[in-house]
């Protein structure tokens, strides 16, 4: 629950509408209006950004790198940009990186100690249906003394027909203070890893499922290069699903909590393919459904929503310095 004392004001990033939280120990994070976009979160006063995203309006208006990218009306890109629903096929951009909620603009629907953001999607040829869009940011300071900053996202279907959605975050997360991530540990609580082709498509039916033994542990990353979606995640003894980054050396802990009954998959990258700060932060991405998800019949019960229906994602990033 956020603190009572949180602030929300209007700011400025590189000349563009954005929101800042702060909370009342002094932590804070800047949002963007373009794609509800998380731009830093700083969880203590003057504190290096536990996020790497952008650092321009040209890089937020580009989308380079997808950072902290709302990821919808589906996840990753779709397979020789085509899908079929409803039995008609449709045809998207390129090779169909989910996107769109990324280029749209939020406005701030109700003041509070939480950041509520919302949006229309009206539709386009290559996604003809209409989505109420919610994304919600907390700040919160644990009783363990550690810093957390949640986000939800919410999508209705106000299309008066059913329609295929899925959706994901895409945060990228580093230590305050550390270049690179090749002293870090990683651990993944999943049984299965999603196998895929060069194109990071998964293989189709069940050869896509390949199993783990759990928790996937990595004392140190190194050098490896690293870009994996898990599934069949192992909650904890509270029901959700950890995944955590490690300073051993200074025991610091970051980690991301998703609800596994809503977002079953999590997706892992070493930042290879950035154009900027390659390899200086980690992806820690939960998603709905996976890559592809609208050409899998084995997805289906994932991604179909029913007309006046919602579906949800919450995520939360939580800091122990």
């Amino acid at each position: 629950m956020a603190s009572k004392l949180t602030r929300i004001s209007a700011e400025e990033f590189d000349g563009l509408p954005a929101w800042r939280l702060t909370a009342a120990d002094g932590a804070s994070a800047l949002i963007a209006q373009r794609g509800a976009t998380l731009i830093s979160w700083q969880p203590a006063p003057g504190a290096p950004s536990v996020i790497d995203g952008y650092q321009s309006a040209e890089e937020l208006l580009n989308r380079t790198g997808n950072r902290s990218l709302v990821e919808g009306p589906w996840v990753g890109p779709i397979g020789a940009g085509t899908y079929r629903f409803a039995g008609k096929d449709r045809k998207v951009k390129g090779d169909g990186e989910g996107a769109l909620i990324g280029d749209l603009d939020f406005k701030r629907v109700r003041a509070g100690d939480a950041l509520m953001l919302s949006t229309r999607f009206k539709g386009i040829t290559a996604y003809p249906w209409k989505l109420e869009i919610g994304v919600v940011f907390a700040l919160e300071q644990g009783a363990d003394s550690g810093r957390h900053l949640s986000v939800t996202i919410q999508a209705e279907n106000i299309s008066g027909a059913s329609v295929p959605l899925a959706l994901g975050w895409r945060p990228y997360v580093r230590f305050p203070g550390m270049e690179g991530i090749s002293n870090l540990s990683l651990s993944v609580q999943a049984r299965t890893r999603i196998a895929t082709n060069q194109q990071g498509i998964p293989i189709a039916g069940d050869a896509a499922l390949t199993g783990v033994a759990s928790p996937i542990l990595r004392e140190y990353i190194g050098k490896e290069s690293l870009d994996a979606v898990f599934g069949d995640l192992v909650p904890n003894s509270g029901g959700v699903v950890v995944t955590q980054l490690r300073d051993p050396v200074r025991g610091s802990l970051l980690q991301l909590t998703q609800e596994p009954a809503e977002s079953p998959y999590v997706r892992v990258s070493t930042a290879d393919d950035l154009s900027r700060g390659s390899r200086g932060s980690l992806l820690l991405s939960p998603r709905t459904a996976l890559v592809n998800s609208f050409n899998r019949p084995d997805q289906a019960s994932l991604v179909q929503l029913a007309e006046g229906d919602v579906r949800s994602l919450t995520a939360t990033l939580s800091y122990w310095q």
